[in-house]
């Protein structure tokens, strides 16, 4: 049997052909290895989610902070205006005159519908229109200071003090009759509800007394004309004939 052998030649006329295969076969895997942007940077999901969801789950989680510093906002602010409201209502208006030897103090000053608080052992309740002043007095000075010697008076353009004498006669513990337009009270104590006259020593201060003023003596009514801040409190000295006046406005009308 003899072997038939190919000629070389044959051989390298493939050659060629392989090599240019090969080379198209690199070309290839070169150009889809290389290709910029061909990695995945996309995010995982959750089972089930989706890219809507999952933004949505995150908008809702934002406003949901916003909302959230949002009312703790509003909670503050509220605590701050509660805080600032507590404290202009604790707020009482006080003022102070010097006279003779004394500070005149009104503590408080109110418009009263009946003479309750006024009332002693055996009289009637009346409804009405009062004034109730309280006072607080002290010693300032370096002498002694006898509170009888001490007129309080109550001037205001609507009191008419030529109508008081009808229905008080000459008791003015309530009002009397001073001038056209002024009329006085008695200081009186809050727990006995008699006439102060005291001796102040040097130094020495005396509150819970009051003055209790009728401003329409003849009429259950409201004295419509009067009002604090057109009404002064004036403290006349009797022994001097000096005197001072405060005036009422910021008091409760």
């Amino acid at each position: 049997m003899r072997l038939k052998i190919r000629p070389m030649n044959r051989v390298f006329k493939l050659l060629p052909l392989v090599l240019v295969a090969v080379l198209i076969a690199l070309a290839a895997a070169s150009c889809g290895s290389s290709g910029v942007g061909t990695t995945d940077y996309s995010v995982k999901l959750p089972p089930g989610a989706t890219e809507e969801t999952v933004t949505e789950s995150s908008s809702s989680a934002e406003t949901s902070e916003v909302q959230q510093a949002s009312e703790e906002q509003e909670a503050e602010d509220g605590v701050e205006a509660e805080e600032e409201s507590t404290a202009s209502t604790s707020t009482t208006t006080e003022k102070t005159s010097y006279l003779s030897g004394a500070n005149f103090t009104v503590v408080s000053a109110s418009r009263e519908d009946s003479n309750e608080v006024a009332l002693t052992s055996g009289a009637r309740e009346v409804a009405g229109d009062y004034l109730q002043i309280e006072m607080a007095i002290s010693n300032v000075g370096d002498e002694l200071v006898d509170l009888s010697d001490f007129s309080f008076r109550l001037w205001n353009p609507a009191i008419d003090a030529d109508l008081y004498e009808d229905y008080y006669g000459t008791d003015g513990t309530y009002g009397g009759y001073v001038s056209e337009n002024m009329i006085s009270a008695t200081l009186l104590d809050y727990e006995t509800l008699q006439p102060v006259s005291y001796t102040l020593r040097i130094g020495e201060m005396v509150d819970n007394v009051f003055l209790f003023f009728d401003l329409n003596p003849q009429s259950t009514a409201r004295n419509e004309g009067v009002t604090m801040a057109g009404t002064n409190l004036v403290i006349y000295d009797t022994d001097t004939g000096d005197s001072v006046e405060i005036n009422l406005a910021g008091y409760s009308d």
